[in-house]
């Protein structure tokens, strides 16, 4: 293994770990020694990264910005341009400008995998929401952001209709349809809410008595084989 090899992989370790990582472990990991993995760390914040930590303590990546050049295979190039492909479709405004803007950033740095060319040859096709999916995300997401309850006007599958408050978990891509996991006040357990069913959505200014990280950990526990 190349140092360059090396510096990508151990940067790649540390996306992938949320805990700290010592400089043993990472030796161990990359067969070097400790004093290397420093000097490792080292370079690798001139370079751009973010990494925190010292010796004897771990280190773990942060606002990881950081995309080293020809980082990424044609396969992986393949995968980043559907997920953007699919929130430039599926994603309300703000969002879909953020894609936008991202896939601009990758195809000035690396054109022969996202430029317009690559993205012409890549059939990876998503096809777009309805406008009421479009309408409600963008107060959603908000209410998700801002960790604030909300008010939906929704519609059943049979067509009963009903006001409810419910406290924001997830938002997920089923099949065709977007849907809001969330704390339902009136039922008193976590229900699934199909976006394109919510005729009127509002943010109410108040937070849920559970912060979402918990109301998340809870969410899971009950659907674990959703990924998340």
């Amino acid at each position: 293994m190349t140092r360059s090899e090396r510096l990508l992989g151990l940067l790649q370790e540390l996306r992938n770990r949320r805990l700290p990582a010592t400089a043993m472990t990472l030796g161990a990991i990359f067969g070097v020694s400790e004093r290397t993995i420093y000097r490792d760390i080292a370079t690798l914040n001139r370079q751009g990264a973010v990494i925190d930590g010292a010796a004897g303590l771990g280190y773990v990546l942060r606002d990881d910005f950081f995309i080293p050049p020809l980082a990424f295979d044609a396969g992986e190039a393949a995968a980043i341009l559907l997920g953007l492909r699919f929130v430039l479709r599926r994603g309300d405004g703000a969002l879909a400008a953020s894609a936008a803007s991202a896939r601009s950033k990758l195809a000035a740095v690396l054109p022969a995998l996202f430029d317009d060319a690559a993205s012409a040859a890549c059939p990876l096709l998503v096809a777009p929401p309805t406008d009421q999916q479009t309408m409600a995300l963008g107060i959603v997401r908000d209410a998700l952001a801002r960790e604030r309850k909300l008010r939906i006007h929704y519609v059943s599958l049979n067509g009963g209709r009903s006001e409810r408050i419910v406290w924001p978990v997830a938002i997920g891509w089923f099949d065709e349809v977007e849907l809001l996991a969330a704390w339902c006040e009136t039922r008193a357990a976590f229900r699934n809410f199909r976006i394109d069913r919510i005729g009127k959505a509002e943010t109410v200014d108040e937070r849920p008595p559970r912060s979402r990280r918990l109301l998340l950990g809870d969410y899971r526990a009950l659907e674990p084989f959703i990924a998340l």
